[in-house]
């Protein structure tokens, strides 16, 4: 019963808010996002523990960190964040000991915020539907162009693997990844190889890494929120933008034209 409320209320909550124009206003949901994020402090604090309201705010603020972001610049990572939080819903009480929080709240909170998300995610794509033929075209071009680019530093790594060089492999798909990111396909095509590279080296930081990176590769190449010349692994911030080698800013030229 939980699961299905949660679904009426987002559907009903966001078609009442397309109906009267009030998400027109892409203040709307990073402020439902706020208050969803905020839910969590309350239960700690009904349930009288200082301690787990200070955790939650820890989280909270992580989650009002994406609020800023997504209505500063781009919403779909207020979608992100949102399908976030209902992750979060489903694994927070293994996490966190809150004694406040309702015995249905987590599976009406989980379907909330994955019915709002997904429901965001279709109001964005249409908001730009008629730009989209375009933009694929211009996208296909480019990955059918890059592609072979990508290719040849892939072959490089593998040769560099024969030869038991895991560091000059591994330099090879750095390469790779800095001429991949702009397009979907290839992007986590590169992560996917580093995910090998780290399961071979038996590192399980970089095994984790890569698949947090292959979901943001997936989710967010598509809409351009990659840093450009970002190198794809673990010993770099994913969110860190590098100077591009001129050899292959040179490559990346060429193809987008």
């Amino acid at each position: 019963m939980s699961y299905f409320a949660g679904f009426a209320i987002a559907l009903v909550v966001s078609l009442w808010a397309t109906f009267v124009g009030l998400d027109k206003d892409r203040a709307f949901y990073p402020t439902v996002l706020a208050v969803i994020a905020s839910t969590y402090v309350l239960f700690a604090a009904m349930g009288g523990s200082g301690w787990t309201v200070v955790i939650e705010l820890f989280i909270m603020a992580a989650f009002l960190v994406a609020v800023v972001l997504g209505f500063k610049r781009n919403l779909w990572l207020v979608v992100a964040a949102l399908a976030a939080h209902g992750l979060l819903d489903l694994f927070h009480g293994h996490v966190v000991s809150n004694p406040g929080v309702p015995t249905w709240w987590p599976m009406f909170c989980l379907t909330y915020d994955i019915s709002a998300a997904a429901y965001l995610a279709l109001r964005l794509r249409a908001a730009v539907q008629p730009h989209r033929r375009n933009r694929r075209e211009s996208t296909r071009s480019f990955g059918q162009s890059i592609r072979p680019f990508v290719q040849a530093e892939l072959d490089a790594a593998r040769r560099a693997r024969a030869q038991h060089d895991a560091a000059g492999e591994f330099a090879c798909l750095e390469r790779a990844h800095v001429l991949a990111q702009s397009d979907s396909l290839q992007h986590v095509r590169v992560h996917a190889a580093m995910l090998l590279w780290g399961t071979r080296q038996r590192r399980v930081g970089e095994i984790f890494g890569q698949l947090v990176r292959i979901a943001g590769a997936v989710t967010m190449t598509m809409v351009g929120l990659v840093p450009q010349g970002n190198t794809g692994g673990t010993n770099v911030s994913a969110l860190r933008r590098m100077p591009i080698p001129p050899d292959l800013q040179r490559i990346l030229d060429t193809a987008r034209r």
